[in-house]
């Protein structure tokens, strides 16, 4: 009955905002739709995920962007030209911030995925990070692709990650990382959080190196945003880092940089004092207003009026501001450290001449490097339990068409290292049946039993037989059958803590 009446209060909700709306009968239907198979859902992406909002937060937010920045919502009829479009820039939806229009798909995937691109994303990083741009794109990316999950991956009572024309894996994969590390509360802040004044980068590489105790996974990141980066985007950037590596190169002699920068403000302050001189007294106005348009020789490019001379001039004033600020910002000793740091991170990047495979499998290590050092200071269940849930979503996570992220041998390797790690912890604190007193073997067999479907893995059942090849390992949701593997493994009497041919539940 609860289930119902909530359905009931967020149908309502929408409702009331679809009243203030032209939109037609058939995308109010596909709204409500939405918003029900969401509903649905969400206890089985909630259960195996783990890294999500509460469905209240989810629910709420999704209605409140359809109330502020939707206001004509069109689908796409099969074989329009706009459907030829949408297909031939493998998109699903176009939006349109600025007018607050939606084109899409008649689907409720492409319809979610529209609301979530035309929200308001600021993910707000440092001016003075050349990757700024790259950076915020990917998580963007991440966000929208994530957001899709729910609808895309789940249907009510299965949970199957789906093919995906539109998949841009390493965006996703990144923000995967992130949400794992940083947790959904801080990306949701992160992306919501309108001010500068709190910068979130900084933040998240200080908690990485908590754990880690280096920089490694933040300056491998900065090195696959680079490498992802193509065509004019690419020149642009390689513009922006060989600029920052002459400043860098500045700044290694620190002495000399600092009196540059100590001269350079002086210049600018008396810049703005002439400027203030002017602005103080209308005769010094007009007499620089008529000297400035005497060095003009072409018509078209003199002031026309003696207000717009001092709007110019009072733009300029800001300018000289900002730049006095930046300069102020590095005559502090610890900001002209953290300035330096910063751009060896990000001209490392510019030095980089790895292919962008190998750096993206460098950079799963160090995110598995990162589970493993937070491994070793969990000591309950529930925070171990949600490490081997995790494990399992990310295991199953698509790189490119024709692949899962455990298809990468390398990816393949840590990722076993981190998960027996995580299975013998819950092992040591009774928290999952011993199978086996040999390690390997019992990691082994419960590794098989982990690598599934199934949407509530503490109801994983295993029953085990041997013969002369080795172990029979048949796995079960509660009692119905998921699975059955064998292990070439060579089982020595009495190796198995369990009895044959018996359904054990894993989990205690």
């Amino acid at each position: 009955m609860s289930l119902f009446s909530k359905l009931k209060d967020y149908n309502a909700q929408l409702d009331e905002v679809l009243d203030s709306k032209y939109f037609s009968s058939n995308i109010k239907n596909l709204l409500l739709n939405m918003i029900y198979k969401i509903e649905i859902s969400y206890p089985d992406f909630y259960e195996v995920k783990r890294c999500v909002r509460s469905k209240e937060d989810l629910l709420n937010e999704i209605i409140e962007v359809i109330r502020l920045y939707c206001d004509n919502i069109k689908t796409v009829e099969p074989d329009s030209d706009q459907a030829k479009m949408l297909m031939k820039h493998k998109l699903r939806a176009l939006t349109n911030e600025k007018e607050r229009s939606i084109l899409t798909y008649p689907t409720e995937v492409a319809l979610l995925y529209a609301i979530s691109d035309i929200s308001p994303k600021y993910f707000y990083i440092n001016q003075e990070n050349a990757l700024k741009d790259a950076m915020q794109n990917s998580l963007v990316n991440g966000y929208n692709t994530n957001n899709l999950e729910i609808l895309k991956d789940f249907n009510g009572w299965s949970w199957d990650i789906s093919e995906d024309e539109q998949y841009n894996y390493i965006d996703n994969i990144i923000y995967q990382n992130l949400l794992v590390i940083v947790g959904e509360k801080f990306l949701y802040e992160w992306r919501t959080y309108g001010s500068t004044r709190r910068d979130f980068l900084q933040e998240a590489k200080k908690y990485i190196k908590v754990f880690t105790a280096n920089d490694r996974y933040i300056k491998t990141l900065y090195k696959v945003l680079y490498l992802k980066t193509k065509g004019k985007d690419r020149e642009r950037l390689n513009e922006t880092l060989k600029l920052q590596k002459q400043k860098l190169r500045k700044m290694n002699d620190k002495v000399k940089f600092l009196e540059d920068c100590k001269n350079k403000k002086n210049k600018l302050n008396k810049k703005i004092e002439r400027i203030d001189f002017a602005l103080n007294d209308p005769k010094v106005l007009e007499k620089e207003y008529v000297k400035a348009n005497s060095k003009l020789a072409n018509n078209n490019k003199k002031v026309q009026s003696l207000k717009k001379y001092k709007k110019l001039i009072e733009k300029e004033r800001d300018k000289y501001m900002q730049e006095i600020s930046q300069i102020s910002f590095l005559l502090t000793p610890s900001n002209f450290i953290k300035e330096k740091n910063l751009l060896m991170e990000t001209t490392e990047a510019y030095n980089c001449r790895e292919n962008l495979d190998d750096v993206f499998i460098k950079l799963q290590k160090q995110f598995l490097y990162f589970i493993d050092r937070k491994l070793s200071k969990m000591k309950t269940r529930d925070e171990i339990i949600d490490v081997i849930y995790q494990l399992r979503y990310y295991s199953r996570l698509k790189v490119g068409k024709n692949g899962t992220i455990l298809d990468v041998e390398e990816i393949n390797e840590y990722f076993d290292k981190v998960l027996k790690k995580a299975i013998t912890s819950m092992c040591k604190i009774g928290a999952i049946k011993i199978i086996s007193m040999d390690i390997n073997l019992n990691f082994e067999i419960i590794k098989y039993a982990l690598d599934t479907k199934i949407i509530n893995l503490e109801e994983t059942k295993i029953s085990l037989d041997t013969d002369d090849d080795g172990i029979i390992i048949k796995v079960f949701d509660k009692d119905v059958f998921e699975k059955q593997g064998k292990k070439k493994i060579e089982v020595v009497k009495n190796t198995l803590e369990v009895k044959k041919n018996r359904k054990i539940k894993i989990f205690n």
